[in-house]
């Protein structure tokens, strides 16, 4: 048997890299007959020892993370937090640069937000953060409202003391980053307090929808907070309409309660923005 091809490959990656495995390939070059192979045979054990617990090998899961996956979730969360506004250019070539990895992931990682509708690529290939029209704003809020509305419908019977408490946790949350004049702090932990309450339904592609428009109108949320105080105090109050309503158990209420709160918020985006 005469090896005529040999190649080293890395066997993990992440944690164990560095380990690497040897891939060697063979064939038998025999006149007038095919390759032969010859059938594996198991080495003949003597007090076979039992198997190891590979569960105990890792403390936790190993994941692999793409280029293109780590460039998305860094380019979405500028997106997220404002940090690129509505209209302004993304340089592929210069974000690729920043990240020290070449083009192709960052244009796979733009594709994607594209089809999320985070930005816009135009027909030359320039990337431009997408920005919404009153039009968009208006059919964005109607639909929040009525996946919210629904999620707490679905909710009935499933919010346990426990939830009801962490929700007035980030209410507190809320009040304190107000008096605080943290702005992003505050729209954070309402970030948070809207999630609880969708997450509650069990409902978990309404979840990701309802997260995909949300993210996509952070940017427009923190301007008009910051331009009411920090946060704006009726959604403050709006939240303990919702908070009333589930504390006494009727989530048909704190449902109207919620989509009374999105259509308000429509209305403040509106005047302020």
């Amino acid at each position: 048997m005469k090896p005529y091809c040999c190649a080293e490959a890395p066997l993990f990656r992440g944690p164990l890299d560095g380990v690497r495995l040897v891939i060697v390939y063979s064939v038998f070059n025999m006149p007038g007959k095919a390759p032969s192979r010859r059938p594996f045979q198991r080495p003949p054990t003597t007090g076979a020892r039992p198997p190891v617990d590979v569960g105990s090998l890792f403390a936790t899961p190993l994941k692999h993370r793409t280029l293109e996956e780590l460039a998305y979730e860094h380019i979405r969360t500028a997106l997220v937090q404002g940090r690129l506004a509505p209209g302004q250019r993304i340089v592929a070539a210069a974000v690729a640069r920043a990240a020290g990895i070449s083009r192709i992931p960052v244009l796979q990682a733009l594709r994607r937000l594209e089809s999320e509708g985070f930005v816009r690529i135009n027909p030359h290939r320039d990337v431009v953060v997408s920005g919404l029209s009153p039009e968009e704003f208006r059919e964005r809020f109607l639909l929040m409202a009525a996946l919210e509305a629904l999620c707490l419908r679905e909710a009935d019977g499933k919010i346990a003391p426990v939830t009801l408490k962490r929700l007035r946790e980030v209410q507190a949350e809320i009040v304190a980053a107000r008096r605080a004049g943290d702005t992003a702090r505050a729209v954070a932990a309402d970030g948070r307090f809207h999630r609880m309450l969708w997450e509650v339904s069990g409902l978990r592609q309404v979840v990701q929808v309802l997260q995909n428009v949300w993210d996509r109108g952070e940017y427009y949320r923190v301007i008009m907070h910051a331009r009411r105080g920090g946060f704006a105090a009726e959604s403050l109050a709006e939240h303990e309409e919702i908070l009333r309503a589930l504390d006494a158990g009727n989530t048909a209420r704190a449902a109207h309660a919620v989509e009374r709160h999105r259509l308000r918020a429509m209305a403040r985006l509106a005047e302020t923005t």
